[in-house]
Order: C-alpha cells, then sequence, then structure tokens
C-alpha cells in the first residue's frame, strides 16, 4: 500500500442519530488514529460509495449462538461449521471479533471442546 495513510472518502456516518453522507477520514499508518482532517495526505483511497462506516466491536464473551453452544463438542467436522456460522452472523450485529468461551464445565468436557 503506498503513502503512510489510507483515504476513506463519500462514507455515511451516524452523527447524532442521523446517517451524513460524503465523510472524508484519513486513517495514519503510523498511529492508527483515524482524522477528518482535509489537509493533503498521500497514501491510497477507498471510495466506499455511500457505505456506512461504523466501528467494529468485539465482544469478549462468546458462550454460543443461535442454538450453538461451544460446549456442545461431537465431532470436529460440525463443530467448525458452526462455528464459522457464528462467525459469518456476527458481523451483522456490528461484532467483527469474538472469543469463543466455554464456561465452567466438567474437564472431560473440557478437554474434548
Amino acid at each position: 500500500m503506498s503513502g503512510k495513510h489510507t483515504i476513506f472518502t463519500n462514507a455515511r456516518i451516524c452523527r447524532n442519530g442521523s446517517l451524513v453522507s460524503g465523510e472524508r477520514f484519513v486513517v495514519s499508518h503510523e498511529t492508527g488514529t483515524i482524522s477528518r482532517s482535509d489537509a493533503p495526505v498521500t497514501g491510497a483511497v477507498v471510495d466506499l460509495q455511500g457505505q456506512i462506516l461504523a466501528p467494529g466491536f468485539v465482544e469478549l464473551q462468546t458462550n454460543g449462538l443461535r442454538g450453538f453452544h461451544f460446549t456442545h463438542f461431537e465431532e470436529r467436522q460440525s463443530y467448525k461449521r458452526q462455528l464459522d456460522e457464528v462467525a459469518h452472523y456476527l458481523p451483522q450485529t456490528g461484532v467483527t471479533a469474538f472469543y469463543a468461551t466455554i464456561p465452567t464445565v466438567h474437564s472431560d468436557q473440557f478437554k474434548k471442546v
């Protein structure tokens, strides 16, 4: 990626409960900061074409979701498929990363999972 920044243009963001169009954001590769600066910077430009730009949330404790509990391990393939289903569903809710947590269970069950 060229430059020291990524510039996101033509974004919609939620401000005071309303979607605002045409926003421009600059992400610094050095500091990780995000600004609304219109100052000239070099870097890759990403036109969001009016898409909504929003934070991604991290779910720190997820025991399961949508009928699947992370302690219910029967066999590797179905467990992986169900875990993938959870991972594909969560971004629709604003969660972009999660920790699959195992609550207190018997040690045999914990080792199985």
